[in-house]
């Protein structure tokens, strides 16, 4: 129809179950492309979002034919290296992956994410040069650290994003680079988003009294329960939570 509006077009990278695909949803988006390469995660992503296009390796994957058809890139890539649950050895060459994907693609906005650890001492150098390579592809760039509680979740988890455009700059103080902590602030969600903790909706399986976001449709018809038990284990634990990339993507 003449004169309206689009939606906005969103696309994931290391999705996960598909917390930054839920947060698209929660605010309209399409979602495009979703690029995971575990089994396990790629079985809810179908589910969820079956007209999604599905990437499983963002290893040589041409990017480029996405080119002017993202206009939201999201990632969280892998912590571990950057977790006080990991070895901590920094330099996780994946992240390199991630730039080449946003350097092929070329979207008006960029939100990344990863562990408070990332921008903690002994990776501040490694977390500085990626905003200088994002700024050295023509953005600008800003770091966030959320605690997921401020966002109206019963769990206290700090969570680094990094939101890159077209527009803003990056702040400093005293020639140091500024990374504000909206942790503790009043609730961007003003007491959470309705319903977003469990849409992760019913009916879906249980896992530790959390719902996790995986139907029970899945569990019944394709993997062994032992085996979906302890994979629904790991992907909740590896995932971002929706609310805070909601209350990210809101503002864009």
């Amino acid at each position: 129809m003449e004169g309206e509006m689009r939606k906005v077009r969103h696309g994931s990278l290391f999705s996960g179950i598909g917390g930054f695909d839920l947060a698209a949803e929660w605010c309209g988006w399409e979602n495009v492309f979703h690029c995971e390469n575990d089994g396990f995660c790629n079985s809810i992503l179908n589910y969820y979002w079956p007209e999604t296009v599905c990437i499983e390796n963002i290893i040589g994957y041409d990017w480029e034919k996405w080119r002017t058809k993202v206009d939201v890139l999201s990632g969280g890539w892998p912590c571990q290296r950057y977790s006080v649950a990991g070895k901590r050895t920094g330099n996780e060459p994946l992240k390199d992956q991630l730039l080449e994907a946003i350097r092929n693609i070329r979207p008006a906005w960029c939100v990344l994410e990863n562990v408070y650890g990332f921008i903690s001492k002994p990776f501040a150098h490694e977390h500085r040069l990626l905003c200088e390579q994002l700024e050295g592809m023509g953005y600008e760039v800003q770091t966030f650290d959320i605690d997921a509680a401020s966002c109206g979740l019963p769990t206290v988890e700090r969570h680094v994003w990094i939101v890159a455009t077209s527009c803003g700059k990056r702040l400093t103080w005293n020639g140091e680079e500024a990374v504000p902590d909206l942790s503790g602030t009043s609730e961007p969600f003003q007491r959470g988003y309705q319903g977003a903790f469990d849409r992760w909706e019913l009916p879906e399986s249980r896992v530790c009294e959390l719902g996790e976001g995986v139907p029970d449709e899945l569990d019944i018809t394709s993997i062994p329960k032992k085996r979906w038990h302890s994979q629904s284990l790991h992907a909740y634990g590896n995932a971002i939570p929706p609310q805070v990339a909601y209350f990210i993507f809101r503002e864009i």
